[in-house]
């Protein structure tokens, strides 16, 4: 009985030795205290915005619609944590002047702190692939970013694109 829970031990010891092997850089745990800073700043601005917004569409409806239960993460919420996401990006200079994400600030903005050599090389590679694939799909002639709500939504795929490119690259799920 000791000699079967010894070998159930070693190799679970194995299996959490070999898959930390596999991994190819680090994702840190949380974001550095800056962008943190800058988050909350955003986040108080999209609730006045998302107030400003409910308070017009409030004065135009004249019979209020029953809210029906929302799927996970229904495309209004996704267009808010864009907004977010976009607004971070701003603040931290990781946009261009017509608000499109940049090579340059969204690497300087995922690495900020981070001192693995390999992940560096996942986000500058993940950024790459997800912002040519932004651009042919949002990027479709030169008034594309004017349309209300563009940014949010190139903001929000853009993140999730380069979150799950990190983590195929590194070898693991942020």
């Amino acid at each position: 009985m000791l000699g079967k829970l010894l070998f159930v031990i070693a190799f679970c010891a194995a299996v959490v030795l070999g898959e930390a092997k596999n991994k190819k850089c680090n994702i840190p745990p949380t974001a550095p205290k800056r962008i943190e800073k800058v988050i909350n700043q955003c986040q108080d601005e999209i609730k006045v915005a998302i107030l400003a917004e409910a308070l017009e569409a409030a004065s135009l409806i004249d019979s209020p619609q029953k809210r029906s239960k929302r799927e996970t993460f229904s495309s209004e919420e996704r267009r808010i944590a864009g907004c977010l996401l976009h607004c971070v990006y701003r603040k931290m200079k990781a946009v261009n002047d017509k608000g499109f994400p940049t090579v340059e600030g969204l690497v300087s903005l995922y690495t900020e702190g981070i001192e693995d050599k390999e992940y560096i090389l996942a986000t500058l590679q993940s950024v790459n692939v997800c912002l040519a694939k932004a651009q042919k799909e949002f990027i479709t002639t030169p008034q594309s970013l004017e349309a209300r709500g563009k940014t949010c939504e190139i903001a929000y795929d853009v993140f999730d694109c380069v979150s799950e490119k990190i983590g195929e690259y590194c070898g693991q799920t942020p």
